[in-house]
C-alpha cells in the first residue's frame, strides 16, 4: 500500500498506452504515494530487487525510443540545455534565437541563478520519473504469469531513487552501479547480463559543434581534452563520459578520488550551512546583485565591516551552490556533468537532481512558511528573454499539466500531492520542525564538529571569465597555486563557478563560502576565541603575533580552470574575500540569519 495522504487524489490514473509522437507530453500525479529511496538501500536490498530490475529496463527503454520522440531519453535530456530547440512545441512568448547567445541569454529551459531553480527542477524530475514509470508498467506485464503480479506491484511502487552525494559513505566514491559496464537483472525472459544504462549514454546524433582539430573524440589517436571554454563535442555514436583521459576514456579512479577529497571539504559543509538558512531566496539560488533588485535588504548573518564594501545581500550557502559543486566534482575536464549545456545527458544527472529535490523537500520541512517571492531571472531561458519577473505562479515551461496549462511552483509545493515522498519526511511528519533540522545538522555535520567554526566568504563577479571553474581556498600557504594538490592539508575547499558565457547581468555576483575549520585544526591553528589574558603581551600591551589573523597570508585564493590552468583572483572575478567565525552551538540554531557572527578580516581585489 502507499503511504497515507492519498485522499488528495480523485483524478484518473496517469497510466496510458504508449503515446504517439504527436500527443502532447502531460505529467499527471500518481494515484498512490510511495517514497523515493536512497540508491544504496534500493539496489542493495532484495526487497526492492524487482523495482531495481524494472528501473534498469525502464532506463534502457527510454534510451531505445527514437530520439525524435518527445518521450525519449534524448529529448528529455535536451530540455536542460543543448540542443536549444523547442521541446514538445513549447516556444513561449519570446523564443530563443541563436544570435542571442552573444548577449548572454541562456538557450535551455532550465532556471539557473533564479529563485525558480528548486521548483523548476521538481517537475523536470517528475517528468522523467513519469515517463520511466510508464515504460516499466508496460515491461511488468511481459513477465511470466508466476512473476507478473510481483512486477506489476513493483512498477506501481517504483519511484526514482536518489544518490545522497553528501552522506559520509559518498566519500568512498561513486556507487558501482554508475561505473560497471554490465549488470545482471531478472528480465521477462529470465536472468540476463545486460549493458548498464546508468553508466553512460550513447548519443544518437551529434551533440554540440565540432571543435578545432584534436579536440574531437573522432580525432584519435591525436585527441586531447578540449579547452574548458567549449562544450565538449560528442559525435553520434559516442558516449557521455566522466573525467576523460587523452584516449577519451573514463577515469574512474580520478572520479572516486575527487569524492574522497570533496565530500568532507565541500559537499557536507555546504549542506550543513544550507540547513541554517530560513529565507527561501537565500536558499534557492546562487545569484546576488549589488543593486539588490534580486535580493531583499538583509544580510544573512554577515555583519558588514564597512558599508562601502557591501555588494548586496549574500547567500551563506544555497542549494544551487552545493549543486554546482557536485557537477564540477563528478564531471571533470571534458566530462558531460561539468558543463551546464550538456550535463543532463549523463544518467548520473537524474540521480543527482532527485537528491537535490529531496534536499529541497527536507528544507521545506524545516522552514515550511518560506516560499517563492517575486524575483528576477537575469539569464533568461529558451522561452523568455533576460531580466524577466518570476514568482510562484510563473509557468514552469515546458512541463505541461494539461494540453493548455503548465505546472507552476504553487502546484508543486507539496510533493505528496504529486504522489511521492521521502522516508525522512515521513519519519518527522507532524513533529516540530526543529526536530527535523537537528536531524539534518547531525546528518551533515562537518568533521571536526566544533562550537566555533571559521568560514571564508568569497564574492565573485559573474561574466569576468568563461566557466566552469573553481575558486580553491588554501589556509596558511602563500605559495599555493594550481599545481598544489587538493590532498594538501592546507586545502580547505572551493567555490564552484558553473557557467558557460561571458555576458551576464551587470553587477551580478556569485557568493560562496568555504568552511576552513578542519584545515585550521589540521595545521594546528587555534580556533578558540581570542582573549586578553592569553593573547596580549603583558609588558607591551600589544597582541601577540601568534594571535593575529592576516587574511593576506593566511587565506590563499587560487582560481583554477577545468583544464588545470591558474588565473588571478581578479581575472576570475573575485572582488572580496572575508573571514567570519560563528559560535553556533551557543546561539539560536538559525545562527546564520542573525547577526551573531564575528567579522575577522577582509581583502578586496
Amino acid at each position: 500500500m502507499g503511504l497515507s495522504h492519498s485522499s488528495h487524489y480523485s483524478h484518473v490514473s496517469h497510466v496510458r498506452s504508449v503515446a504517439t509522437f504527436n500527443e502532447k507530453v502531460i505529467i499527471s500525479p500518481y494515484e498512490d504515494i510511495y517514497p523515493r529511496r536512497d540508491l544504496f538501500d534500493f539496489y542493495g536490498n532484495e526487497t526492492y530487487r524487482p523495482q531495481f530490475d524494472l528501473l534498469i529496463q525502464g532506463y534502457q527503454a527510454l534510451k531505445d525510443r527514437p530520439y525524435e520522440d518527445m518521450r525519449s531519453y534524448y529529448q528529455v535530456s535536451g530540455i536542460h540545455g543543448l540542443p536549444y530547440t523547442a521541446y514538445d512545441g513549447v516556444t513561449g512568448s519570446d523564443p530563443y534565437k541563436s544570435s542571442e547567445i552573444s548577449e548572454g541569454r541562456w538557450g535551455g529551459y532550465c532556471q539557473h541563478g533564479s529563485a525558480l531553480f528548486p521548483t523548476w527542477h521538481r517537475p523536470y524530475m517528475f517528468l522523467f520519473e513519469n515517463l520511466l514509470i510508464n515504460e516499466v508498467k508496460q515491461i511488468a506485464l511481459q513477465y511470466p504469469s508466476n512473476q507478473r503480479n510481483k512486477y506489476i506491484e513493483a512498477a506501481k511502487q517504483l519511484r526514482h531513487p536518489y544518490w545522497d552525494w553528501a552522506d559520509e559513505k559518498a566519500a568512498k566514491g561513486v556507487p558501482d552501479i554508475f561505473l560497471t559496464p554490465t549488470i545482471e537483472i531478472n528480465t521477462p525472459k529470465g536472468k540476463k547480463n545486460v549493458s548498464n544504462p546508468l553508466r553512460n549514454y550513447i548519443l544518437p546524433t551529434n551533440l554540440s559543434i565540432p571543435l578545432q582539430k584534436g579536440q574531437n573524440p573522432t580525432d584519435k589517436p591525436n585527441y586531447h581534452i578540449p579547452n574548458m571554454t567549449y562544450n565538449p563535442y560528442t559525435p553520434k555514436g559516442y558516449t557521455t563520459i566522466r573525467h576523460p583521459n587523452s584516449n577519451y576514456e573514463d577515469q574512474y579512479d580520478l572520479l572516486n578520488q575527487n569524492f574522497s577529497i570533496y565530500v568532507p571539504s565541500v559537499l557536507r559543509p555546504a549542506l550543513y550551512q544550507m540547513y541554517h538558512i530560513s529565507n527561501y531566496l537565500h536558499f534557492s539560488n546562487h545569484i546576488v546583485t549589488s543593486s539588490d533588485h534580486e535580493m531583499p535588504e538583509s544580510d544573512p548573518g554577515h555583519p558588514e565591516p564597512d558599508p562601502k564594501l557591501n555588494v548586496g545581500s549574500a547567500h551563506f550557502a544555497s542549494i544551487e551552490t552545493a549543486h554546482d559543486g557536485l557537477h564540477l566534482i563528478a564531471g571533470g575536464l571534458g566530462g558531460h556533468m561539468t558543463y551546464v549545456d550538456i550535463t543532463a545527458f549523463d544518467p548520473l544527472f537524474y540521480f543527482h537532481h532527485i537528491n537535490c529535490d529531496r534536499l529541497f523537500a527536507l528544507w521545506q520541512g524545516v522552514f515550511p512558511d518560506s516560499w517563492v517571492p517575486q524575483n528576477i531571472n537575469g539569464n533568461g531561458t529558451y522561452t523568455e528573454g533576460m531580466n524577466y519577473v518570476v514568482n510562484e505562479y510563473t509557468d514552469l515551461e515546458p512541463f505541461r499539466k494539461s494540453e493548455t496549462e503548465f505546472w507552476r511552483s504553487s502546484d508543486v509545493r507539496d510533493i505528496t500531492k504529486l504522489g511521492y515522498t521521502y522516508l525522512e519526511l515521513e519519519k518527522f511528519r507532524g513533529k516540530d520542525p526543529n526536530v527535523l533540522q537537528n536531524y539534518l545538522l547531525e546528518l551533515y555535520k562537518p568533521d571536526p564538529h566544533y562550537g566555533t567554526r571559521f568560514f571564508v566568504k568569497v564574492t565573485i563577479e559573474r561574466g569576468k571569465l568563461v566557466g566552469p571553474y573553481a575558486i580553491r581556498v588554501f589556509v596558511d600557504l602563500p605559495s599555493a597555486n594550481a599545481a598544489t594538490p587538493v590532498t594538501s592539508p592546507h586545502f580547505a575547499g572551493f567555490v564552484a563557478m558553473w557557467q558557460s558565457t561571458l555576458k551576464h547581468k551587470k553587477n551580478s555576483f556569485v557568493v560562496g563560502t568555504v568552511d576552513i575549520t578542519a584545515a585550521m585544526v589540521r595545521l594546528g591553528i587555534r580556533t578558540e576565541q581570542h582573549g586578553y589574558l592569553h593573547d596580549v603581551n603583558s609588558t607591551t600591551g600589544l597582541l601577540k603575533p601568534t594571535s593575529l589573523f592576516n587574511i593576506g597570508t593566511d587565506i590563499n585564493i587560487v582560481p583554477v580552470m577545468m583544464n588545470g590552468y591558474e588565473v588571478s583572483p581578479k581575472d576570475a572575478g573575485v572582488t572580496l574575500v572575508q573571514v567570519f567565525s560563528f559560535e553556533h552551538d551557543k546561539v539560536d540554531k538559525n545562527f546564520l540569519v542573525e547577526s551573531s557572527g564575528e567579522f575577522l578580516s577582509f581583502k578586496k581585489f
